[in-house]
């Protein structure tokens, strides 16, 4: 496995952690099981095919179920992040912006009041997780079973300027709540102003 590999796994392992943790103990180790909604899938495959982890993550799209195979990499990241198969701390030097990005768009959904991410974190965990998210992106994220991201325009903003693929960017973009896209799109002109001044 490369380094990249490995990297590419851990972002994906971490993003799967922070929403509902399923860690069972198989044969060969533990594993880390999830659940995608349908509409989910795309993105999932695109990352598999793209850092070519596809012998690592196993899934079904007929369950819309999968695992993470055992191996070291798991196994540390677990032992760091878990006790007693639950997330007991999080390791802020491992929690890079392309995890989050991976958690959101694989396990945030729309709802009436905005973005919200269905997470089992215990109330400690989460209370770490929300000055880490707002240290990250400059946004709020609210403490729950669902945890709600508010606003979310800079995150779609970030996600443009960074260039994440464009399964994640068309999910982000959906994710907006309507009443964001007008100041979504003054943020987007602002950008844009500041680029053609930095041309010249």
């Amino acid at each position: 496995m490369t380094d990249k590999i490995k990297e590419k796994l851990e972002d994906l392992t971490i993003a799967i952690l922070l929403t509902k943790t399923d860690i069972r103990q198989t044969e060969n180790g533990r594993s880390l099981f999830f659940t995608l909604k349908e509409r989910k899938v795309p993105i999932l495959r695109d990352y598999l095919q793209r850092y070519q982890l596809k012998q690592q993550v196993a899934f079904d799209e007929s369950s819309l179920t999968g695992y993470i195979a055992p191996s070291i990499m798991l196994e540390g990241v677990l032992r760091s992040w878990t006790l007693e198969n639950r997330v007991s701390s999080i390791n802020p030097l491992a929690l890079g912006s392309n995890a989050y990005y991976l958690w959101i768009s694989l396990f945030a959904e729309k709802a009436a009041h905005g973005v919200v991410i269905p997470s089992d974190l215990d109330p400690d965990v989460q209370h770490t997780l929300t000055y880490l998210f707002n240290q990250q992106f400059g946004v709020s994220l609210y403490r729950g079973s669902l945890m709600q991201i508010r606003p979310f325009s800079p995150i779609m903003l970030k996600a443009i300027k960074s260039n994440r693929p464009i399964e994640e960017s068309m999910e982000l973009s959906y994710l907006l709540p309507l009443v964001e896209k007008e100041e979504f799109k003054t943020l987007i002109t602002e950008w844009e102003e500041e680029r053609s001044n930095y041309a010249y």
